[in-house]
């Protein structure tokens, strides 16, 4: 005969894919025919946007362009040009699990970026792309928590639970920061913008019912060609956005994991009657947030049951959570950078890091960062060079030794780099988060029957049986094995909870009749 077991529904979403796909991007460009010829490439930079994610039959992608700038000396001129060209990449992995309706999180980054010449009209510009993709499947599963009745079987049930802290959902929202930068009297005004560098930063989350509250700060990089011609200048601009993302439903004990892409971005100083002295940078950043929900959850499951009067047939699943824990910890590069020629002036310093690297120590995990690091900078002869650099950075995470960890690194803003002799004292913040991912296992009851044609015979057993408890026994366990129930134990002991039981005391065990 069967039993009918009340079940609890369990909502989450689970993680099907989690990886790294280093790759390297290339394309050709022949110089227009409105710009001069190149005499020597002096910087190349780029900036990441998303433009799409799909998933389809076990496989994902991402795509999206490389927006590169390479600053050049022309021939025959003064001063420096640009040229500006999208490099289009696909990042793409295969998992049997991923279908039409997965869910991704995406981040690509730039590790590195450089460009040189094949003639004095043609370049080749390289990329090097670091994306992290994490699919999710919506899931759900039934735990048995109790019987909605045992028909007189004389089922005894032990309940037990567990806390979990797991992935429940992933939302995502566009959204676009508009604003106007000035540039401070203290630095020449805008003639022409060469390259821009815009660092989107989630600072805070909050949440009200069924709505988070996303706080974030914009940090943005220029560099520029100043009205009239003279050095190279270079304007930082901060500006505060906060953005609503509409959850599913009210959360409780919750976390969030923000990843903040940008899609695109524009930037005007163009002379007007509304900007007469170029000092108005008009702005638009578009971006995609994606936010990644947690929750911590209770769970009550049956641990064990007996019948005092059938022999019990059970069937048990396994079931696998996945709990993560989102840590941060850093480091900061400190060292100078060897140069070519002597540093009249820092112009500029392009930092970026590479794939995280975990290697396991006693009580942790040692990280290792590479940051590539390329400085524009004034020579004592006023010429504008460059230099790039490569460095790794060591930080120490405390985990969970059974813990699979993951980590990325991302550059800070208060990058310093001054002019000595012939190098550049450099001195970087790298920013770690570490992602500890653990599975836990428990088997619960999915299954309940009984023969009733086939009763145990219990008659050769005492009715009561006087015990001396032991250390580690339990009522359960005393209960099960002489066909009583822990109530009845303690109701014959005038006990009032089974933690008043001590080793050595002397107990009767009456049988369930």
């Amino acid at each position: 005969m069967d039993i009918y077991l009340n079940k609890e529904k369990v909502n989450y979403v689970k993680s099907v894919l989690s990886t790294s796909l280093a790759h390297e991007e290339t394309m050709e460009m022949i110089v227009p025919d409105a710009l001069p010829d190149i005499l020597r490439i002096v910087d190349t930079d780029a900036t990441v946007f998303l433009r799409s994610k799909s998933t389809d039959n076990g496989r994902v992608s991402v795509s999206g362009v490389a927006a590169t700038t390479v600053i050049y000396c022309p021939e025959g001129e003064s001063g420096v040009r640009k040229m500006e060209l999208e490099i289009p990449f696909t990042a793409s992995a295969n998992e049997g699990e991923i279908n039409q309706n997965t869910k991704v999180a995406a981040n690509v980054s730039v590790s590195s970026a450089d460009a040189s010449m094949i003639n004095p009209r043609k370049i080749v510009a390289r990329v090097d792309l670091l994306t992290e993709l994490t699919c999710y499947n919506d899931a759900e599963l039934f735990i048995s928590s109790g019987l909605e009745e045992d028909g007189d079987a004389g089922i005894e049930l032990l309940t037990d639970s567990f806390d979990i802290f797991t992935t429940t959902g992933i939302k995502e929202k566009t959204f676009v920061i508009s604003d106007e930068l000035t540039v401070p009297a203290a630095n020449p005004p805008v003639g022409e913008i060469l390259k821009y560098r815009v660092a989107v930063t989630p600072e805070d989350t909050k949440v009200v019912g069924s709505k988070l509250i996303l706080r974030g700060t914009l940090n943005i990089s220029l560099l520029y060609n100043p009205q009239g011609g003279g050095e190279l200048a270079k304007s930082d601009f901060s500006s505060e956005f906060s953005q609503i993302i509409e959850l599913d439903n009210a959360m409780g004990d919750s976390g969030f994991g923000i990843t903040l892409m940008l899609t695109n971005a524009y930037f005007d100083c163009e002379q007007s009657p509304h900007n007469p002295e170029g000092r108005t940078i008009i702005m638009e950043i578009h971006a995609v947030a994606q936010c990644i929900t947690s929750e911590r959850k209770t769970i009550s499951y049956i641990s064990d049951m007996y019948s005092t009067k059938f022999k019990l047939e059970q069937e048990t699943t396994d079931y696998f959570f996945d709990s993560k824990n989102i840590s941060k910890t850093g480091a900061v590069f400190h060292g100078v950078m060897e140069t070519p020629t002597p540093v009249a002036r820092v112009i500029a310093l392009n930092t970026h890091s590479g794939a995280v690297m975990s290697t396991p120590q006693p009580n942790g995990a040692l990280l290792r960062a590479p940051i590539f690091v390329s400085a524009l900078y004034v020579s004592d002869d006023g010429r504008a060079m460059s230099c790039t650099r490569q460095y790794d950075v060591e930080a120490n995470a405390e985990m969970n030794p059974n813990a699979k960890c993951s980590a990325n690194a991302s550059c800070g803003k208060d990058v310093y780099g001054v002019g000595v002799g012939n190098g550049i004292e450099l001195r970087i913040p790298v920013d770690i988060t570490v992602t500890e991912s653990a599975q836990k296992q428990v088997k619960s009851l999915s299954g309940l029957s009984y023969d009733d044609t086939t009763p145990l015979d219990n008659t050769k057993a005492p009715s009561l049986v006087v015990y001396r408890a032991a250390k580690g026994d339990s009522l359960w366990k005393l209960a099960k094995k002489h066909s009583s129930t822990s109530r009845l134990i303690l109701a014959a002991n005038g006990i009032e909870k089974e933690e008043n039981v001590n080793a050595g005391q002397l107990l009767i065990i009456p049988k369930k009749r």
